[in-house]
């Protein structure tokens, strides 16, 4: 149960660094590898959709190294047997899609339920940084000053 514990809360901490340290780069680097500002959002975009499977599959090593070598869980439903079933599980739970074909058994429970919360937040956050990147790249058509109204 530690072990899984342990794990868990280095997934997630390992995740969140990974998504910070990329979001500093696009902060400072996604105008400079775009001629245009509307193709700077799409490299921002681009970039934080390749962020997220990175995670995701970060998860699915955690999975994996947890079920086959330490055998501290497993999966019941639709059979996990190659790392692209990992990936899958892992997406589903990331997303929050929820879906019940595969489930855990075991303390990967615990891992799973972070993953969840992780992902929310991961995903939540690059929503935001995407926004707040549009409204700067894109202030003639996110930030028309003359629609605000003088009260």
């Amino acid at each position: 149960m530690v072990v899984a514990i342990l794990l868990a809360f280095s997934l997630v901490a390992v995740s969140f660094f990974f998504h910070y340290r990329c979001l500093l780069w696009l902060g400072a680097n996604a105008s400079k590898y775009s001629r245009q500002s509307q193709a700077g959002v799409l490299v921002i975009v681009l970039a934080l959709f390749c962020a997220h499977v990175l995670e995701i599959a970060l998860y699915a090593l955690g999975y994996a190294g947890l079920v086959e070598y330490l055998g501290l869980g497993s999966f019941n439903g639709a059979s996990i047997e190659d790392p692209m079933a990992y990936l899958y599980y892992s997406g589903v739970m990331f997303t929050s899609l929820g879906l019940g074909d595969v489930y855990p058994e075991g303390h990967i429970r615990f891992v799973t339920a972070l993953e969840a919360l992780n992902g929310l937040l991961l995903i939540t956050w690059s929503a935001s940084f995407t926004f707040l990147a549009m409204g700067r790249l894109w202030p003639e058509v996110c930030c028309d000053d003359r629609r605000v109204v003088d009260r």
